[in-house]
Parts: C-alpha cells; structure tokens; sequence
C-alpha cells in the first residue's frame, strides 16, 4: 500500500483510497487485489498533505456504482481540494460530476475527510491550510465541515444562509 487514507467495505469486497489517486480493490472472500485508477478532470496533486484524501462509497453503491472523493488539485499556481462524484467503469472510477471545487488548500492542512451522513447529507472536512485564522472566516472554506446535498447543493437548512459551511474553527 501507498499511503493508504480511507477503507471502504462492500459486502465482502474492501476499497481503499490512496493520497497517490489510486484506489485499492481487496475480495475478502478470495483475497483477490486490484489496483484501480481515478480519472479526474483534474489531475491529483500529492504533495505534503494533498493528494487523493476523503472516498466514500454511495449508500446505494450495489446499484450504482457511485462514490464521492475528496482531493488536492492545482489550478493557476494555487494549491485547492474538490469534491466530486465518481462512478466504477470496468476498474476506474471515473468523475462523473464536480460538487464542489476551489476549496483552500495547501501543504499541510488540507482536512479531506468525506462521508455520507444517516441523513443523506454529505459531509466533508476542510483543513485551514497552516493559517489557522481561516478557520474563524465565515467568508472561507477553510478549516470547516461543510455540509452539501449528494448533487452539490447547499441544504437550505444549513446554520448559514447559502453557505455550505455546518461547522467552523477546526484545524484539519
């Protein structure tokens, strides 16, 4: 394993996220493994503490073979996380839609952790990127949970209006 970041089990089948963008498919009946790759519209950037961080698997995921990452990405020389939905097509998980992007992130800090809530929410935590005043900016998505509908969305019950923020001030 490389850097192993989230398990992940289905019946008797275990996939494991590693921060390189891969993800690790175990048969826990046969002990078969496979390695599968993510195709991302925008490439994983593993460097420090970014990479291929929060994998969640779908609550439907026998049906639909849908699951939801969390990873570090670079874009015009900023260092930033996204949230996207991803789909297993013959041994990849392909992105299927972006939920979210532009999320601070950095060398250290990037939080990443993803998980379908019992309400159907999902939930994701955001690092404040080394600088820990982020976390108390109602205007930044750092050093949050955030909550979002599995589409994208913001819940229109969520403690700030039109914010995907659920909880601030926290470090990673």
């Amino acid at each position: 394993l490389f850097i192993p970041w989230t398990i992940n089990k289905n019946g008797n089948t275990f996939y494991l996220s590693q921060r390189d963008g891969t993800v690790i498919e175990i048969d826990g009946e046969f002990g078969l493994v496979e390695v599968q790759e993510v195709a991302l519209t925008k490439g994983v950037h593993h460097e420090g503490e970014g990479g291929f961080l929060g994998f969640t698997l779908d609550p439907e995921f026998e049906t639909t073979n849908k699951a939801y990452a969390y990873h570090t990405y670079q874009e015009d020389g900023k260092t930033l996380n996204r949230i996207v939905s991803l789909v297993l097509d013959n041994n990849t998980w392909e992105e299927e839609d972006i939920l979210l992007e532009n999320i601070p992130g950095g060398e250290i800090n990037n939080g990443g952790r993803i998980e379908v809530g019992p309400d159907g929410y999902l939930y994701a935590t955001t690092g404040d990127t080394g600088k820990g005043e982020t976390a108390q900016d109602l205007e930044s998505l750092a050093g949050k949970i955030l909550r979002l509908n599995v589409d994208g969305s913001v819940p229109e019950d969520n403690p700030f209006e039109d914010s995907y923020i659920y909880s601030y001030g926290h470090r990673n």
